[in-house]
C-alpha cells in the first residue's frame, strides 16, 4: 500500500478518481452535491488530502481543511457548548471532511491509517468531523479511536444530511492522543 499526501492542486487533477471511490463508499449521496462541495473545499487555505493506493489504484482517501474564523461549522450546536468552544482563528481546528475506503478494502485498518497520517502533521490544537446521526457503527469507530461527541448541528443548504453529529479530538496539548 502506498500512502501519499496531496494539496488541493493535486486533488483537482485527480478528482475523477476521488469521485469513483466516493460513489462506492457513499452510494446514497449525490455526486453532483459532492462536486459542488469539493469545488468550495479545494479553494480553502490549508486543504490537505491523504490517499492510499494498491497496485496503482486508489483504494481510499481522507481530506479536510482548517476552520476559518467565523466558520459556520458550530452554528446551532446542541447541547450549547462551553464558552469559547466554538471560537475559531483559522489555526485552531482542522475539519476532517471525508474519509472513504472502497468497500472491497475495508476491514484492513486503512481508514485508521489514513486518518492518523492526515492528523499526524497538523499544527492545529484539535480536529473535528461530522457524521450522520444514523451512522452508529461509524460513530462507535470514531469513539474507539479517541474522538468525543461534541453535539449535533443542523445541516446547511446543499448538505448531504439535515443533521450532523460532531466529534472532536485533541491534536496538541495535554489531552492529545492519536486516533488509535
Amino acid at each position: 500500500m502506498d500512502i501519499e499526501h496531496l494539496d488541493s492542486e493535486a486533488v483537482r487533477h485527480r478528482l475523477g478518481e476521488f469521485e469513483v471511490v466516493y460513489a462506492e463508499a457513499f452510494p446514497r449521496y449525490d455526486l453532483g452535491d459532492y462536486r459542488a462541495r469539493m469545488r468550495r473545499l479545494l479553494a480553502r487555505p490549508g486543504f490537505e488530502a491523504v490517499t492510499v493506493r494498491h497496485d496503482g489504484a486508489l483504494r481510499g482517501f481522507v481530506y479536510g481543511a482548517p476552520l476559518s474564523a467565523g466558520s459556520f461549522w458550530w452554528d446551532g450546536l446542541a447541547p450549547a457548548p462551553t464558552p469559547g468552544f466554538t471560537a475559531e482563528t483559522g489555526r485552531r481546528t482542522f475539519a476532517m471532511i471525508d474519509l472513504a475506503v472502497r468497500p472491497s478494502h475495508r476491514g484492513r485498518g486503512l481508514a485508521h491509517r489514513l486518518l492518523d497520517e492526515l492528523l499526524a502533521g497538523r499544527q492545529e490544537e484539535r480536529a473535528t468531523l461530522a457524521t450522520a446521526p444514523d451512522e452508529r457503527e461509524i460513530q462507535a469507530m470514531y469513539r474507539r479511536w479517541g474522538w468525543r461527541h461534541a453535539g449535533r448541528t443542523p445541516g446547511g443548504e446543499g448538505e448531504t444530511e439535515p443533521w450532523f453529529d460532531l466529534y472532536v479530538i485533541a491534536l496538541r496539548g495535554p489531552e492529545a492522543s492519536s486516533s488509535r
